[in-house]
């Protein structure tokens, strides 16, 4: 243990970057002498532009909101009217009896089956009648979104706005009077054809007025329905009410008064040079002081993930001694497991904070039996096994030594062992084999006790993360999938075979 405490204690005190600080007072310093000569006339004259800019931007902003706001009332009366008059002759039908409709259907025929009526008396449906022969089949199916949408908006004694079909779009109005069972409601919806040529007419009249000026109307789906002139530049963007709301014009007017281009640049550009400069340093140190404190805290992350497991071990050891203290066999094994558990302990901490600069450990090749490895390791961690009602079984096809990372292998394995312990105790499965230059592990297991037959559902955190770096810096992959029951892990590492062998 004290060679593991000396690991970590060198980079513990020595691991602050004083270069970095160096360097970026070095930086303040110089970007300080750029801006104390120019930075209080920039100011100045920003702050005067600034402020100038500003009034000038929001007489041009209000400006153009009055003249929207027209544009908008004028679109607005428009569907309005034409909506009311719809609703005076549908009130009108409807006066003459509902049995039979036929006045109102009339009224429906006369628009071109470009209205739709809804007359319904609290769940009652008074028109269209319920009869599918008495309704054009094309007027039935647009009626059905219709009431979906009167449906779903039942507060309210007045509610209206916009739905989309298959036919376009329509603009409906819903009117209700008395209580809610008694309820009378009488809806109408104007399909878009039948409302937009009026509207574009009105609106292009209105623009007349605004010479000079482009215009766009947009309805709720951000489609262009009308347009006028074009606008060189961005739209001031308005959202309408009443009628379209829901509803933006767009409008674009004379281009406002402003300062030249040439006199915005000879105040501004030393001013913007200097914070330009600024932010880019003060940038670049504040990227490089947080990939330093996640690279820090994705190592302490990884180093303690990986400690867990094996300290249980050592846990489970350590009582096991106490009992067994008469037991000078046993005392002897047990003692032999902690003293490779504390061996693996010191090389894994080593390995992780002696890692390359991307924080992963460089694969060391040695030459190794991986079924001898892997019956070690699973005779290891036998008893933690057993305490969690696991039965581990290992079948190995990889025969003779091989060059590969044993550290990584021994990691990989312990980190998929562990998953299968914590998530789905019981029987335990363990295949290692070797092919095409490929070192497999494979770990499967059998479903969480209690689980009713359903696949168990390991942990996709830290655990398995680990092991996916590690195959994929060895040269390998790491995969996951169903085995009817349990799930079925398996990662691949490189390994050759040793030199002089076979």
């Amino acid at each position: 243990m004290k060679s593991l405490l000396e690991k970590f204690a060198p980079r513990a005190t020595g691991s602050r970057p004083d270069s970095s600080v160096d360097s970026w007072a070095a930086t303040a310093r110089q970007a300080l002498l750029y801006a104390l000569p120019l930075g209080f006339v920039a100011l100045l004259a920003a702050q005067w532009l600034d402020a100038d800019y500003r009034a000038l931007r929001e007489n041009s902003r209000r400006g153009a909101q009055a003249v929207a706001e027209v544009m908008g009332v004028t679109a607005a009366g428009e569907v309005s009217t034409l909506a009311a008059f719809a609703r005076v002759n549908v009130n009108r039908a409807a006066a003459e009896g509902l049995d039979p409709p036929s006045a109102l259907w009339r009224v429906v025929s006369s628009y071109d089956q470009d209205l739709l009526v809804l007359i319904r008396e609290g769940d009652q449906t008074l028109f269209p009648p319920e009869d599918p022969l008495a309704a054009p089949k094309m007027w039935e199916e647009r009626l059905r979104t219709l009431i979906g949408v009167a449906s779903l908006l039942r507060e309210g004694d007045f509610v209206n706005g916009w739905f989309p079909d298959a036919a376009g779009e329509y603009y409906f109005e819903c009117l209700r009077v008395g209580a809610q069972e008694t309820r009378k409601e009488t809806c109408i919806a104007l399909n878009a054809r039948f409302i937009f040529p009026d509207l574009t007419a009105a609106l292009a009249k209105r623009a007349q007025e605004f010479p000079g000026w482009a215009f766009r109307l947009r309805d709720p789906f951000g489609q262009a329905i009308w347009q006028e002139g074009l606008a060189p530049e961005g739209y001031e963007s308005f959202l309408l009410s009443g009628a379209l709301h829901g509803w933006a014009v767009d409008a674009f007017g004379p281009r406002a008064p402003g300062h030249s281009v040439f006199g915005r640049l000879a105040l501004a550009a030393p001013l913007a040079l200097v914070w330009l400069l600024l932010v880019f340093q003060a940038r670049r140190a504040e990227k490089a002081r947080l990939a330093e404190a996640a690279k820090r805290a994705a190592l302490a992350t990884r180093l303690s993930h990986d400690l867990r497991t094996p300290l249980a071990n050592l846990k489970l050891y350590a009582e096991l001694i106490s009992r067994k203290a008469g037991d000078i066999a046993g005392v002897d094994r047990y003692c032999a497991v902690l003293t490779e558990e504390i061996d693996r302990l010191d090389a894994l901490a080593g390995d992780t904070i002696f890692g390359d600069r991307n924080g992963q450990a460089a694969p060391k090749l040695s030459a190794a039996d991986p079924c001898d490895l892997a019956h070690r390791v699973v005779a290891r961690y036998e008893r933690l096994l057993s305490a969690s009602n696991c039965l581990c079984e290992t079948d190995c096809a990889a025969v003779g030594r091989l060059r590969f990372d044993a550290s990584a292998f021994e990691r990989i394995l312990i980190n998929l062992l562990d998953n299968a312990r914590k998530y789905a105790p019981g029987r335990i499965d363990v295949a290692i084999s070797w092919r095409d230059g490929l070192l497999m592990i494979e770990v499967r297991d059998h479903g969480a006790p209690g689980a009713g037959g359903d696949t168990a559902k390991p942990s996709h955190g830290l655990g398995l993360s680990i092991v996916q770096e590690l195959a994929r810096a060895n040269g390998g992959s790491f995969s996951l999938s169903g085995a009817d029951p349990g799930l079925r892990a398996r990662a691949t590492i490189r390994a050759s075979a040793e030199e002089g062998a076979g």
